[in-house]
C-alpha cells in the first residue's frame, strides 16, 4: 500500500514556481479571468532570489547587461532596489488576490487517464490540475563538483541558501558567477566566508557584484581563493567539519561549504513528466508548450538560465494569452 494522501485539490490551473515567471502568469491569469488556480513555491517566500540574496538596498535595473527588453505583460518593474522590487511583486500578489502555497516542494507530474495532471507533492498533497505551468529556476538542480562528497557531511554541504546557517560558523563558496558573489555579500555579515574559484578573474560575474566582492574584500570582511580547483572534500570527524583540499596543496578547514557552480535544466524531473527533450533542453513551441498539452514551460527553463526578470515577466504573459487562452481556456479581454 502506499502513503496515504493529505488532500486532493481540482483546479484549473497550477503553477509551480513563485518566482518572476511564476507570478506574472498568475498575474495574467487572474486578468484572463482563470479563477481555479493555485501557485506552489517550494522556499518560504516568493522571489527567493532576490529576497535571499540581494543585499539591503541593492540595484535592480530593469536594462540588465545591455538587454533592453520591454515589457509585453502587465507585470513590469523600474529601475530600483531590491526592496522596491519585493513591494512591487507583493503589490502585484495583493491586487490581484494570488494563492500561493510556500514551503511545497512538488516532487512529481504525471498526465492520468482522463487528460488531467496529478501533481503530487513532499507533503503528500496531490492536486488534479485541467493545466500545469512549471516556472521553477535551473537551480532546482544544482550542478554538483566531479568529486565525491561524505555522506557524513551532509549537514554541512549546500547547494542553496534556503535555509539559515548557525550564525557565526565558517562557510566556504565555491564558484565564481553572480551567484558566488552574492552568496559572499549575503553570508559575510554574519560568518567567516572564504570564496575559493578556480580561475583567476570573474568573467562570469556582472560589475556591479564584482565590485561589491571588492570593497567586501578590501575591508578585510572576506577572503578570496582565486585559482583554487579543489581536489576532494573530506569529513574531520571534529568541528569544523568540512575540510577541503586543493589541488594547489592548499587545505581549509570550514564548518560548512556551500556551492554555487551554476545549475542545470532538472532534466530527470521533465522527463518523468513526459516531456520531450532535445539533449538538456526541453521541446516547447513559441508559447511555452511541451509536447504535453496543457503543460507548459516558463521563466529559466525555456531562457537556459540566461534571462533577465523582463524577459522572465514576458515568459508568464505569454503563456497565458498565447498558449492558455488559445487553446484551453475562454479568457476575458484584460481592462
Amino acid at each position: 500500500m502506499g502513503l496515504p494522501v493529505t488532500s486532493i485539490c481540482t483546479l484549473d490551473l497550477l503553477i509551480v514556481g513563485a518566482g518572476p515567471a511564476g507570478l506574472s502568469a498568475a498575474v495574467e491569469a487572474r486578468r484572463a479571468g482563470i479563477e481555479q488556480m493555485k501557485v506552489i513555491e517550494k522556499g518560504p517566500t516568493h522571489s527567493l532570489t532576490l529576497e535571499q540574496l540581494y543585499t539591503p538596498r541593492k540595484r535592480v535595473d530593469k536594462v540588465y547587461l545591455g538587454q533592453d527588453v520591454p515589457c509585453e505583460g502587465r507585470v513590469c518593474i523600474e529601475d530600483g532596489s531590491r526592496e522596491t522590487v519585493l513591494q512591487t511583486m507583493n503589490d502585484y500578489i495583493r491586487d490581484f488576490a494570488l494563492p500561493i502555497q510556500y514551503d511545497t516542494e512538488v516532487t512529481s507530474i504525471r498526465r492520468r487517464e482522463d487528460g488531467r495532471f496529478q501533481v503530487d507533492t513532499a507533503g503528500m498533497d496531490t492536486y488534479l490540475a485541467r493545466t500545469v505551468v512549471v516556472a521553477i529556476g535551473v537551480f532546482g538542480r544544482p550542478n554538483r563538483p566531479d568529486y565525491p562528497l561524505p555522506g557524513s557531511l551532509k549537514r554541512n554541504v549546500h547547494f542553496d541558501l534556503t535555509q539559515p546557517l548557525p550564525e557565526g560558523e565558517s562557510i566556504l563558496v565555491v564558484g565564481g558567477g553572480n551567484t558566488a558573489l552574492e552568496y559572499v555579500d549575503f553570508l559575510h555579515r554574519k560568518h567567516p566566508v572564504v570564496l575559493a574559484y578556480r580561475g583567476n578573474v570573474f568573467a562570469r560575474a556582472n560589475e556591479v557584484n564584482r565590485r561589491i566582492l571588492e570593497e567586501i574584500q578590501g575591508r578585510g570582511l572576506a577572503e578570496v581563493w582565486m585559482q583554487a580547483d579543489i581536489r576532494m572534500v573530506l569529513d574531520t570527524g571534529v568541528a569544523p567539519r568540512v575540510q577541503a583540499i586543493f589541488k594547489d596543496g592548499r587545505s581549509l578547514c570550514t564548518d560548512h561549504v556551500v556551492y554555487a557552480i551554476g545549475g542545470s535544466t532538472p532534466l530527470g524531473f521533465l522527463q518523468q513528466a513526459g516531456i520531450q527533450l532535445d539533449g538538456k533542453h526541453a521541446v516547447v513551441d513559441h508559447r511555452g508548450e511541451t509536447n504535453q498539452r496543457g503543460l507548459y514551460l516558463a521563466g529559466d527553463l525555456v531562457a537556459g538560465g540566461k534571462g533577465t526578470l523582463v524577459k522572465a515577466f514576458n515568459s508568464g504573459h505569454r503563456v497565458v494569452w498565447g498558449g492558455l487562452c488559445q487553446s484551453h481556456f475562454s479568457c476575458h479581454p484584460p481592462s
